[in-house]
């Protein structure tokens, strides 16, 4: 399977609110503010990934798009009064942690470690493996002419470097992602030339409330 990534990401179409002054990365000991309102302290930092501390010693894991800077109207966090300190380095199977949705979706990995599930785009029904690594949603060009794109719609104008080398992709415009009971309308995507396999990006995953990675399990909320 190619692993895509994409240089960019289109986010105009997403119909989650962003947090006003987001953060742009992680650093250790900034104070902030969750999507739940909730304000802690980031102790622990890899990239993306902000290991957030709150005042009653509770860890958890956040993207760092869904965390601001505190504000003097914030009411500041402090650790837990002798609360333990939490560990330096992020746990390798978390890709991110989140409080727990009232909807959810639960999948197992494959014997590869996959995540792979079938998906109705457009009212087709195609199978997709979570990649999120690729910033757009992947369509092979089979599978965006089950989707209803025919090859005469795309036009091939933009370069993305895969682990087979630069490749040409046409962005498009998905009217609808369901899978299960969850859909999401309007998701930026990419068709790509000579691409293996279609692969469910983060311009589907940001636009859910949760999604977490860890012990051989994907789960997904909304």
């Amino acid at each position: 399977m190619n692993r895509v990534i994409l240089p960019f990401v289109v986010l105009a179409a997403s119909s989650v609110s962003a947090l006003p002054q987001e953060l742009t990365k992680c650093v250790a000991g900034q104070q902030v503010v969750d999507r739940e309102g909730k304000t802690g302290i980031i102790v622990a930092d890899d990239n993306k990934l902000c290991q957030v501390k709150y005042a009653d010693g509770q860890i958890y894991n956040w993207i760092f798009w869904n965390l601001r800077p505190t504000t003097a109207s914030d009411k500041p966090a402090s650790p837990a009064p002798g609360a333990a300190t939490p560990p330096t380095n992020t746990p390798a199977n978390l890709t991110v942690l989140r409080p727990a949705s009232s909807r959810s979706l639960v999948y197992r990995a494959d014997r590869r470690g996959h995540f792979s599930l079938m998906a109705m785009i457009n009212g087709a029904p195609l199978r997709l493996v979570v990649d999120t690594g690729a910033s757009l949603v992947a369509l092979t060009l089979d599978d965006a002419q089950a989707a209803g794109i025919g090859r005469s719609e795309l036009v091939f104008s933009q370069l993305t470097h895969t682990a087979n080398g630069t490749v040409r992709f046409a962005p498009v415009l998905l009217r609808e992602i369901r899978i299960e009971q969850l859909a999401v309308d309007n998701v930026p995507a990419a068709v790509i030339e000579n691409l293996d396999q279609s692969l469910l990006g983060m311009s589907f995953l940001k636009r859910l409330k949760s999604f977490e990675m860890r012990d051989g399990a994907l789960t997904i909320g909304w």
